[in-house]
């Protein structure tokens, strides 16, 4: 894009140069026809072939002068917008690498979590094993059907166990 916009300005600047200077030069060889021909002056006083090769050609480098110089702009502006966008680059980048080595930290505190819990629960479960080896399961009256009658469970005494 900035290509374009290069070469119109390079156009619009070619074009208004040789216009430009060649009035210019056309008005002040007019003069000097003025000043050759005793004073008498008026804006219809002719130029030779000669006067207007030498107009074209001074309107030629100015306008090569003015592309030249608009190039010359162009390519500054660019060096400009690129350093900027370098810095904003390079700011984005850092704080990319910041949040990623925020995040590794972030990680490593989880996983330090997730083995603590790992272990926890392992112990519990093993706790929980340990404690159902060890007991009976007991139903109470209240949950079996209806129509049994009621029951009465005595502990048993250590002179009883003895006996039987």
């Amino acid at each position: 894009m900035a290509e374009f916009a290069s070469k119109g300005v390079a156009g619009a600047g070619l074009g208004l140069g040789i216009t430009g200077a060649a009035f210019g030069l056309l008005n002040s060889l007019g003069g000097m026809a003025c000043a050759a021909s005793n004073g008498h002056c008026s804006e219809n006083t002719p130029a030779t072939r000669y006067e207007m090769t030498q107009a074209q050609t001074i309107a030629a480098k100015d306008a090569e002068i003015g592309l030249l110089k608009a190039n010359e702009y162009t390519n500054q502006k660019l060096t400009d917008v690129t350093a900027y966008l370098m810095g904003q680059i390079k700011d984005l980048a850092a704080e990319v690498r910041k949040n990623k080595d925020d995040q590794t930290g972030v990680n490593m505190q989880q996983v330090a979590y997730n083995a603590t819990n790992t272990a926890t629960i392992g112990c519990l479960q093993n706790q929980v094993a340990a404690l159902q080896g060890m007991t009976k399961l007991v139903i109470p009256n209240s949950s079996v059907c209806p129509g049994w009658g009621s029951v009465k469970i005595t502990p048993e005494t250590a002179a009883a166990a003895a006996t039987a």
